[in-house]
């Protein structure tokens, strides 16, 4: 039985394929199952994916194009066999020990159940940059909460969870189209009482161009639904952060909206006030200045 379960979804990804699988099937870390997850390929990644199907370094599976990678996740999770769980993307390349340095915190902390890596994130607007530089070692969920509350420091690629734990949470929520991998690490954080965060850079990003069409309206952030379930579970503190996380998505996704000339209304109505941070507030008014302000603010922020 492998220790690691590597799971991909895959649609249309054909020539980000070619240089990210090498990346996986490299790794100097060889005791894992690869499941790819075609989800109506048109471009020649099935093809492709068929042929390291016939050379044995992957499970093919297949799954719809409509219902979603969130789907296609569930799916792949649900046929693994492995300890442990990684969601790798055709976007994604990792560094030669990105699955060893996994194993050997799982080695050393039986006990943990999500591992977290550092990784950088390289896009065209922002370049190159290192993701969270959080410290090296064991978190409490006071912590993990904390760092969730300033920025996205986790990515399924540079996350390992137990399987079993995965399941148990339900897998990632297929009601949330957008926004449900956020809700799920968020609501991981919750349930998890310490995770592990090694703050050596394993692996690469490569944040995707385009995406949704200026026309297209965000709802409120889905991590907003969060707030219910966990408002008696949690104590003050982990409680506040929480808040603080979800007001941060919120308003990363009202100022989304604002960019594209929609309503802000239903993100000022969802924020909670006793999650807003001293970070959150310049961003909050930014959000709620009319846009000629809001860009004369931010012109002068920078």
């Amino acid at each position: 039985m492998p220790l690691i379960s590597v799971v991909i979804p895959v649609h249309n990804e054909a020539q980000n394929l070619k240089t990210s699988l090498p990346s996986l099937f490299r790794q100097v870390f060889k005791d894992i199952e690869v499941i790819a997850v075609d989800e109506e390929s048109t471009d020649g990644s099935l093809e492709l994916l068929r042929r390291h199907e016939r050379a044995g370094r992957l499970q093919l599976l297949h799954s719809r194009h409509d219902d979603g990678p969130l789907v296609a996740c569930n799916g792949g999770a649900n046929h693994a066999v492995g300890d442990w769980l990684m969601f790798f993307d055709a976007r994604d390349l990792l560094l030669f020990d990105h699955l060893s340095r996994m194993a050997e915190a799982i080695a050393r902390f039986p006990d943990i159940e999500l591992f977290i890596n550092a990784y950088q994130c390289m896009s065209a607007q922002r370049g190159l940059i290192k993701v969270a530089p959080l410290p090296q070692g064991v978190l409490s969920r006071l912590s993990a909460l904390t760092a969730y509350a300033h920025e996205d420091f986790i990515h399924p690629h540079a996350a390992c969870l137990r399987r079993q734990r995965f399941l148990a949470l339900g897998g990632f929520p297929e009601r949330y189209p957008l926004g449900g991998e956020d809700y799920f690490w968020l609501k991981a954080l919750c349930e998890i009482e310490a995770i592990h965060y090694d703050d050596t850079v394993t692996s690469l990003w490569q944040e995707a161009e385009g995406g949704l069409g200026s026309s297209d309206v965000l709802p409120p952030h889905p991590a907003q639904d969060l707030l219910d379930p966990y408002r008696q579970r949690l104590p003050r503190r982990e409680r506040r952060q929480l808040l603080a996380a979800v007001n941060r998505k919120l308003l990363d996704w009202g100022m989304e909206n604002k960019r594209r000339g929609h309503p802000v209304r239903p993100t000022l109505a969802a924020l909670r006030l006793a999650g807003m941070t001293s970070e959150l507030w310049p961003l909050l008014l930014r959000l709620a200045l009319p846009q000629a302000w809001s860009r004369r603010l931010l012109g002068r922020s920078k």
